[in-house]
C-alpha cells in the first residue's frame, strides 16, 4: 500500500501550559516511540495532521514521517498508535505514533471487513460479525488496509473461521487457533406464541357448581 507523508518538528519543553500555547498556534504536540528507541517528543501542524487522521480512520496506514530538528532532518517510518481529542470541540490535541523499521517486522490491528450477502439471509438468516479485527504480523510496507472476506456462499448455520481467510503475501496472523469463528449466519429466532391461561377467577366461575335455593319449609 501506498505510503503517507507527514512532516514533524522536534518539540521543545513540556508541560500543561506549553501545550496549550502549541494548541493555540495551530500545532498538535505528540510523540514517536519505538521497540528499543527513545521516546521522542514532536509537534505538527493541525491542518496537515487532521488531513492523515481522516485517511487514518479508514484504514491502516504507515507514515513517512520527516522530523525537523533545526538544521537537521530525520526521516522515519511509524504507523498511528491513538490520539486524543477534546471532549468539548472533538479536535485532536494529542498524538502519538509508534515507529517501524522497513524490512523488520512488527504486529498491528488490521480491520476485517465483509463482502458479498449470505446465501443464508434470502433464507431468513442473520449474519453476525463476531470478529471486527485482526492483529497481523508483517513489514511497514506490506500493512494492508484491510482484510476481505467473501460471505455469499454461506447458508443458515455455516461460519467463516481464520483458517478460510487468505491473507495478502507477506502477512501472517498472530492467532493461531485456525477454528475461530469470524463470521457466522445465525438460525432466526422463532417467537412461540403461547396461549394465554384463562385468570383464576373466570376459571373458578366456569367449574364452580352452583347451589340449589333450599326448599322453604312446608307450613
Amino acid at each position: 500500500m501506498a505510503m503517507i507523508e507527514l512532516a514533524a518538528d522536534r518539540r521543545r519543553g513540556s508541560g500543561k501550559e506549553l501545550n496549550r500555547k502549541r494548541l493555540v498556534q495551530g500545532k498538535v504536540p505528540g510523540v514517536i516511540y519505538g521497540k528499543g528507541l527513545e521516546t521522542r517528543p514532536l509537534e505538527f501542524g493541525r491542518r496537515e495532521l487532521e488531513k492523515f487522521l481522516a485517511t487514518a480512520r479508514r484504514g491502516t496506514v504507515v507514515v513517512k514521517m520527516s522530523v525537523s530538528d533545526g538544521a537537521d532532518s530525520k526521516e522515519s517510518f511509524a504507523v498511528l498508535k491513538e490520539y486524543q481529542t477534546d471532549p468539548l470541540t472533538d479536535r485532536v490535541i494529542h498524538v502519538d505514533f509508534y515507529e517501524v523499521a522497513l524490512g523488520r517486522k512488527f504486529r498491528i490491528e488490521v480491520p476485517l471487513k465483509v463482502r458479498g450477502k449470505a446465501a443464508g439471509i434470502e433464507q431468513g438468516g442473520l449474519l453476525e460479525q463476531i470478529v471486527r479485527s485482526l492483529e497481523v504480523e508483517c513489514t511497514p510496507d506490506n500493512v494492508p488496509e484491510s482484510i476481505e472476506i467473501n460471505v455469499s456462499h454461506l447458508g443458515i448455520g455455516q461460519s467463516m473461521h481464520l483458517g478460510d481467510v487468505k491473507f495478502p503475501e507477506g502477512v501472517q496472523p498472530v492467532e493461531k487457533d485456525l477454528k475461530m469463528t469470524l463470521v457466522s449466519v445465525q438460525t432466526p429466532k422463532v417467537e412461540e406464541v403461547v396461549a394465554a391461561a384463562p385468570e383464576e377467577g373466570v376459571e373458578a366461575a366456569e367449574g364452580a357448581s352452583v347451589a340449589e335455593p333450599e326448599e322453604k319449609e312446608k307450613q
